[in-house]
């Protein structure tokens, strides 16, 4: 007879959980910025977008998805990774994406107190699903 191998849950991404946390809300918190200096018309801040799916692309490479999370990404984000052709990178500019249109809540009115609880919610969930702890 063989022995049994205990497994370990699969990982969207192996790297550490804290890591993980660290990466997301960095690059959420870049993106505002970037969006920021975009409306004061800062110097190098002409096309946002560019330098938003560059930070996208480098946030993807950080948390190195699995194959598992890979697959689980792109069936989640089909659309966004066929246009980015990377799950990593989908799911970064869909962060980026969900966390400006909550901050344009904002500028139309909304409490900031209301929206802030939302994005951290959203921040929270990614990170859940990026640790294995939600899937």
């Amino acid at each position: 007879m063989s022995e049994t191998k205990a497994t370990t849950p699969r990982r969207p991404s192996l790297v550490a959980d804290a890591e993980i946390d660290r990466v997301v809300r960095q690059f959420a918190s870049r993106t505002l910025f970037i969006r920021a200096a975009w409306h004061r018309g800062d110097d190098g801040a002409q096309n946002p977008l560019q330098t938003i799916e560059r930070n996208a692309r480098a946030a993807s490479a950080t948390v190195a998805l699995t194959p598992h999370g890979r697959a689980m990404f792109a069936y989640l984000l089909p659309d966004e990774t066929k246009a980015f052709s990377d799950p990593g990178t989908a799911l970064f500019m869909w962060v980026a994406s969900q966390t400006l249109q909550m901050t344009q809540s904002i500028e139309e009115g909304e409490p900031e107190d209301a929206i802030k609880p939302k994005i951290e919610a959203m921040l929270t969930d990614i990170v859940a699903r990026l640790t294995g702890e939600k899937y």
